[in-house]
């Protein structure tokens, strides 16, 4: 049994910016709901993994579902909020004006602290994480192999999830887009 986790492709949002902790709030928004940069194809192997998998999982955002089709994916399987990428906190402070990844580092390590203005908890998103993490492994005993097209922190958080359950991988959990892991166990 085998369990792809890959990360979707670039999304097709503007980086490079510098806002407030509101306008970083909104900007999250757009993100969550922007399509992917179809000039950033994923790498042949990544397509050739992704159509391996007997069952294909995305979560509901644009990004998710839109890497699935470039990849050639037909039919999704499960397609669920619940699969969602880890929701990022924010305020509504008018400055300072910072840039995308220092919010993105300030919020996260906010959010690991107790910090979860807006969005569920840190210890909510690990225990999703983990329902996600036993979906997976549900798919691919049913199935003999799953891709989940996700998210960098959810990724992360559920190949955690699926080591301490036993199932093995030689790489790190993917951050790059369109990079994979695989994971795998022997049937019981």
């Amino acid at each position: 049994m085998q369990i792809v986790l890959m990360r979707h492709g670039k999304p097709k949002i503007d980086k490079h910016l510098r806002l407030n902790a509101a306008e970083f709030g909104a900007w999250v928004e757009k993100y969550n709901a922007s399509g992917i940069d179809t000039e950033h194809t994923p790498p042949q192997g990544a397509i050739e993994q992704a159509n391996q998998c007997a069952v294909t999982v995305c979560s509901h955002l644009p990004r998710s579902l839109e890497s699935a089709g470039v990849l050639g994916i037909k039919h999704i399987g499960v397609c669920d909020a619940t699969f969602r990428e880890m929701d990022m906190p924010h305020a509504k402070w008018p400055f300072p004006r910072l840039s995308l990844p220092m919010w993105s580092v300030f919020f996260r390590l906010a959010w690991a602290f107790g910090y979860s203005a807006n969005v569920e908890s840190f210890k909510a998103a690990k225990e999703r994480a983990r329902r996600c993490a036993e979906h997976l492994a549900g798919l691919a005993s049913a199935h003999g192999s799953v891709l989940f097209v996700g998210h960098g922190s959810i990724n992360w958080f559920i190949a955690k999830y699926l080591r301490s359950m036993g199932w093995l991988c030689s790489e790190r959990p993917p951050r790059k887009y369109w990079e994979y892991s695989v994971y795998r166990i022997q049937k019981t």
